[in-house]
């Protein structure tokens, strides 16, 4: 048992559901009822950035059915996260009245696992974007905790980060130029073409060089920017009618260039290089993108987030074919090598051993899913000074800040709290 649960059990000894999770309700029906009534809005205004930012990025083509998917989609994923809101807290209560007593992981990291298992089905695409979003942050967490030597070294340096950035980005664009696999990433190399015929140019790409560089340069400078605007808008939009003035002020800070800057010198210095290696060598060869994608990772040092570097070790995971050496926290991330190195994997190997048909039946991608929701919320009330904003930003929003409340109530119990017996 660790401190921290020690802690926990020893403030929270006499105390109840209510007492931790709804003083402002006499019983636990009540706070569901209350709940039931207020969490909705919340749902919709965290998916507001996955609404407005697609048809932006899209820039054009748009379709009375492209448009009525587009707004379903976004009603779906809101609606059902709601559910799964109101699940999670619901199942506090009810893991109360099972155990008799407030429990250290029943608190939130066994209600967020429960709560994503019963949420309805999400489509592939969705359950992608919260699965990939959430592992992506619990690899955030666990490499801060990490009191591993490696880890270490790369949370703090960031020129072994940006080393390692560009093996995973050497990695991924070689293998979706070999095109064993189509997953999302932050670019995609040009292929040859289906029919097997030869280029007439070096290049794989239609246009000339310099439109085919140009054209990625300001596409993605584009797309950061749009991201960096919608997130700002989102994030700030409660001051454009009360103050105006201070809106304006703190948009433009919120608005910064390090995002659109990394997507387009990363975009811009992978196509120049996969050009001049073509026109060197005479036509284009796939170890072009190995080399390009390792050179272009430097690209990490114009933005050495978490966020593009926990992406980039996913990816780099999910498109190898093997393990990598055995540790404590290569065991954490074994679930996610499964989710994208099967595709990789079974549309290369030319016999699918027993094991390997087996393991392709189960749910991999579900099973990430909700052990990173049930980690995260866990770690956002137990270690919020390691959780990434962006996940108490989803917890508050979908729970009206109920979540940031009980949080609050244990810090001030833990600080009433006599320590001298303990």
């Amino acid at each position: 048992m660790s401190e921290l649960s020690k802690c926990f059990y020893r403030v929270t000894a006499d105390r109840s559901c209510r007492d931790l999770c709804h003083p402002e309700y006499a019983t636990c029906w009540q706070s569901f009822v209350g709940i039931t009534k207020t969490l909705l809005p919340g749902s919709y205004k965290l998916y507001l950035t996955l609404l407005v930012i697609p048809p932006l990025v899209k820039g054009g083509g748009y379709t009375a059915e492209y448009w009525i998917n587009h707004i379903l989609g976004y009603a779906s994923i809101s609606f059902k996260t709601y559910i799964q809101a109101i699940s999670g807290l619901t199942l506090q209560c009810l893991l109360y009245k099972l155990f008799g007593r407030l429990h250290y992981y029943c608190l939130m990291g066994v209600p967020g696992l429960v709560s994503a298992a019963l949420v309805p089905k999400l489509p592939h695409v969705h359950l992608r974007l919260q699965g990939i979003t959430y592992f992506n942050m619990m690899l955030e967490v666990m490499i801060k905790k990490s009191r591993l030597r490696c880890l270490q070294l790369l949370r703090q340096s960031k020129l072994w980060a940006t080393i390692c950035f560009m093996l995973f980005s050497a990695k991924i664009m070689d293998v979706l130029r070999a095109k064993t696999v189509n997953q999302f990433w932050i670019m995609y190399p040009a292929t040859a073409p289906d029919d097997g015929k030869p280029t007439p140019a070096p290049c794989l790409h239609g246009a000339s060089c310099q439109a085919y560089v140009l054209d990625g340069i300001w596409k993605y400078a584009l797309v950061g920017f749009t991201i960096e605007a919608a997130r700002a808008l989102v994030s700030k939009a409660s001051l454009i009618y009360g103050e105006p003035a201070r809106f304006a002020r703190e948009l433009r800070q919120a608005i910064g260039p390090a995002l659109p800057l990394f997507l387009a010198v990363y975009v811009g210095s992978f196509r120049s290089i996969s050009c001049w290696l073509a026109h060197s060598t005479g036509r284009e060869r796939p170890g072009h993108a190995r080399l390009a994608g390792l050179l272009s990772g430097a690209a990490y040092l114009l933005y050495p987030k978490y966020q593009i570097f926990t992406l980039g070790f996913t990816k780099f995971l999910e498109v190898c074919s093997s393990l990598p050496s055995p540790s404590t926290f290569t065991l954490t991330v074994v679930s996610c090598l499964l989710q994208m190195s099967w595709e990789h994997h079974l549309n290369t190997v030319a016999v699918k051993p027993r094991w390997m048909e087996l393991l392709q039946r189960l749910p991999v991608l579900r099973l990430v899913h909700m052990c990173s929701i049930g980690y995260m919320y866990h770690a956002l009330v137990f270690h919020s000074h390691l959780s990434p904003p962006f996940n108490s930003k989803c917890v508050n929003y979908c729970s009206d800040f109920r979540v940031e409340r009980i949080k609050r109530r244990l810090v001030s119990w833990m600080l009433e709290h006599s320590w001298s017996a303990c």
